[in-house]
């Protein structure tokens, strides 16, 4: 009498799971996605002037002006003109009087489109401030 053995069937799943690794892409691509910093504006590019001494100083009401080097005015990412802009700060200095105003302008800008902006920020009753780079000292 033959007795048959019984196979035994090695038999595996071929699936794999792939939830941990989609899992872990997704969150790589978050990461690089909240650590990457935004590309700079080129309409909003100027080259500051550099300065020896000054302090960076954070004041929650404020505003930014850039003067480029062709002599056009930019006030929150918008082209302005004197009269217009000098009508914009005055509705900023009666709701939020004191409100500073930062002047980026560029080196190559004309001394006179940067006395304007002066005089218009002075007749809004406004502050202002210079924006500068600090200037690398020799060592």
């Amino acid at each position: 009498m033959r007795f048959r053995r019984e196979r035994k069937k090695s038999w595996t799943s071929s699936v794999i799971d792939l939830t941990p690794l989609i899992d872990v892409v997704f969150l790589l691509l978050l990461f690089f996605l909240l650590t990457a910093a935004p590309a700079p504006d080129p309409t909003m590019a100027v080259h500051l002037p550099k300065a020896t001494s000054g302090a960076v100083e954070k004041v929650p009401d404020e505003v930014e002006l850039v003067l480029r080097d062709d002599g056009k005015i930019l006030f929150q990412g918008q082209e302005y003109s004197f009269d217009r802009l000098s009508t914009e700060l005055k509705q900023i200095a009666a709701k939020k009087p004191a409100t500073r105003v930062i002047l980026r302008g560029d080196r190559k800008a004309q001394y006179e489109s940067f006395i304007g902006l002066l005089e218009v920020v002075n007749g809004a009753n406004l502050t202002l401030s210079v924006a500068v780079e600090q200037k690398e000292t020799k060592k």
